[in-house]
């Protein structure tokens, strides 16, 4: 089922000419929209629905390109706890799978006529992020 915030969500980066699409499993939604930046190429944003309400997590899934080699986990760990106190609202993790994410959540009180133009700031956003982030975390895994 394509929940109502990811349709919203669509409907917005359509009308905005931003390249995105719209898919669904089981249990939520999700609209994917690719970017590169400055710096950092190739990655993609993935906001995902799983209720009727404008509950939306934003992800950006294997930052810094694969697993993070467990000599570097430690240093790795320190320097995401670092990026999380740099920026506000980005959350830098390091999955069970020894990758990395950057996750974001929209306001949950977000009004339904403004989830795409926020999901559009929070892509922009995120893009600034990734490409601050990405020297400092290729220090850290290729040093």
């Amino acid at each position: 089922m394509i929940y109502p915030a990811t349709q919203e969500i669509s409907n917005y980066f359509t009308m905005q000419d931003i390249k995105h699409r719209i898919d669904e499993t089981d249990t939520a939604s999700f609209v994917e929209a690719g970017f590169n930046g400055k710096v950092v190429k190739g990655l993609i944003v993935r906001y995902f629905s799983s209720s009727e309400r404008n509950d939306v997590a934003v992800r950006v899934a294997n930052f810094g390109g694969g697993s993070v080699p467990d000599d570097r986990k430690d240093e790795i760990l320190v320097l995401l706890n670092t990026l999380n106190c740099q920026f506000r609202f980005a959350k830098f993790c390091l999955t069970p799978a020894g990758t990395i994410s950057v996750e974001f959540d929209l306001p949950q009180n977000t009004a339904f006529d403004a989830l795409g133009e926020t999901a559009r700031e929070i892509f922009i956003r995120l893009i600034q992020i990734c490409d601050s982030a990405y020297p400092q975390v290729m220090k850290v895994l290729w040093g």
